[in-house]
């Protein structure tokens, strides 16, 4: 579609004034009667979905975290081995100090005293075996000591479901974590956590569970040699867990089969969890069983297994915040399924009380709100990077106004929903029904009306109730241009909103804490990129109270 250049000309008259005039024609659509039940609705429903790849317990583990640092070799239990560099001194009847690295036969050379047999030797009883050999040549006045340099440098071979396989080298003190990190971890699809082997000379001298290593801390230290193989198995099955649990996704089984209770154990269910749900699916076959958590730690769970984690008790009070003009306590406890009437009859209102104008906010319609915002700032995005163009000038009248709406979008993704829900004219506060956590607003009386806009001065003015709406945005200096061309919006302090498009000369009723928008009529030229916009635009507006100029 070709897109006016005249909308794009002007940072402060192009844009701004389209968009966000564009955004009204939406305006009188929108029906306020149903906007609570609408957001309810939406609240309660459960076919949101996500396209969010599950992750893998254990998925963080290789991250770098391992890879760039090695063992010092001062581990006591370190056994020598060939290639190991260490300084030897004598002193008393002689004089001796030397670096001396470990030979291919596992000895060190000390003139006069000979051969000493140092491979195998744990590093705590390196002094000791070394004292021993030099004593039985220098029997006194000799004293040695002897400490490790340095260690062997080894490569190893990463095989298997890791990301990189191939040949790594690294110290054969290093923990098989550094290698496997090098290889950039074990493969998501297939590689197995709990798979792991390393072998030496075609034979399996040691297996590995990391699952016990980052629930328990336990991990073998295994001296590396060089040419050993670290070998990663592909995983034997896994279950997805979900619900009251500290960590939700996919979870390996050491097996085909498993012990719930392990799997409970790893991912941590909160204080809120009663029962556990488990879903077998074979074919057209599904099978779900339900137990308490105290019952489910005897259950054996199968690969493919979804376990749902849920909580069965239900709260007998909830507390609501009640802020704003008023002398009632800032926090009320209240019986679950308590009503806005059950709040509004136990707060006392003073003279500056808006009775007309409360303000009801919740936290899991902030997160719908913002989760609808940037799906549609995503297609949006999407729409504009897609649309073709035929000649070489319109590709770059095209590239200059990508520019400016992927700005845009740039920007409105850090509008932050504020999850208020509109209590539109007339609705009953008997039938909303509140949850833990809301927030009741009872804002002050305004004595001002406030005019945004194509105005020739923005302003805030004293309220008259004898007057209309002609009479405040002439207040303001008047309208930029015919007011036949503009589009005229009006907020309430309730947060609803009341288009008067096509009906800018019409006697409506203005009242005190109302905003007044005056903005110019869209091009229609672009009409499909304004409606669009304008989509986006009425979504920031409604869920974040803010104006994301362009």
């Amino acid at each position: 579609m070709k897109i006016s250049s005249k909308f794009f000309s002007s940072l402060h008259t192009g844009w701004y004034k389209c968009a966000c005039a564009a955004l009204f024609l939406l305006v009188g659509a929108f029906s306020q009667a149903s906007s609570l039940q609408e957001i309810t609705s939406l609240e309660d429903s459960n076919d949101i979905t996500s396209s969010d790849v599950m992750q893998v317990f254990g998925d963080w583990l290789f991250e770098g975290g391992f890879s760039n640092s090695s063992f010092s070799g001062v581990n006591p239990d370190y056994k020598i081995s060939q290639g190991d560099l260490l300084l030897v001194q004598l002193w008393g009847g002689v004089d001796f100090q030397k670096q001396l690295k470990v030979d291919a036969q596992g000895n060190i050379f000390i003139p006069k005293v000979g051969p000493i047999r140092v491979a195998g030797v744990s590093n705590a009883d390196l002094n000791r075996v070394l004292l021993n050999a030099v004593k039985r040549v220098y029997k006194s006045n000799v004293d040695a000591y002897v400490t490790l340099q340095s260690v062997q440098k080894v490569k190893v071979f990463l095989a298997g479901l890791v990301n990189k396989p191939g040949l790594y080298e690294g110290q054969s003190g290093d923990s098989l974590l550094k290698f496997i990190d090098q290889a950039g971890g074990v493969r998501e699809d297939l590689g197995g956590y709990r798979q792991i082997k390393i072998k030496r000379n075609k034979k399996t001298i040691a297996s590995i569970d990391l699952y016990q290593f980052i629930g328990a801390g336990a991990l073998p230290l295994i001296q590396l040699q060089e040419g050993d193989v670290i070998f990663v198995g592909a995983r034997k099955g896994q279950v997805s867990i979900e619900g009251e649990v500290g960590f939700s996704g996919l979870y390996e089984l050491s097996a085909n089969d498993g012990e719930l209770s392990e799997v409970l154990s790893a991912v941590a269910p909160t204080s809120r969890a009663t029962h556990v749900t488990l879903i077998e699916i074979s074919g057209l076959e599904v099978n779900a069983k339900q137990f308490s958590i105290a019952e489910a730690s005897k259950q054996l769970v199968s690969a493919g297994t979804r376990i749902k984690v849920s909580s069965q008790q239900r709260a007998a009070n909830i507390s609501v915040e009640v802020v704003g003009e008023h002398d009632s306590a800032r926090e009320l406890i209240l019986p679950a399924r308590s009503s806005l009437k059950d709040v509004l009859d136990l707060v006392r209102f003073t003279k500056s009380s808006n009775q007309e104008g409360i303000q009801l906010y919740r936290e899991s319609v902030a997160a719908q709100q913002r989760e609808a915002l940037l799906a549609s700032l995503a297609s949006l995005e999407r729409n504009v990077l897609a649309t073709p163009s035929s000649t070489n000038e319109a590709a770059q009248l095209r590239k200059s106004e990508a520019e400016g709406v992927l700005n845009w979008i740039g920007r409105a993704r850090e509008a932050d929903p504020k999850g208020q829900i509109i209590l539109p004219d007339g609705y009953n506060p008997a039938l909303v029904f509140l949850r833990q956590g809301d927030r009741v607003v009872i804002p002050s009386q305004k004595s001002l009306v406030i005019v945004h806009g194509d105005v020739i001065f923005p302003t805030a003015i004293a309220y008259d109730r004898k007057r209309g709406l002609k009479f405040y945005l002439a207040q303001a200096g008047g309208v930029v241009g015919k007011l036949k061309d503009k589009i005229v919006l009006i907020k309430r302090p309730n947060g609803s909103f009341v288009s008067l498009n096509g009906r800018a000369g019409s006697r409506i009723r203005v009242k005190a804490g109302d905003e007044i928008f005056v903005l110019s009529k869209p091009d229609v030229k672009s009409l499909q990129l304004i409606k669009d916009i304008s989509q986006v635009v009425y979504q920031v507006v409604v869920a974040a109270a803010v104006l994301v100029a362009f």
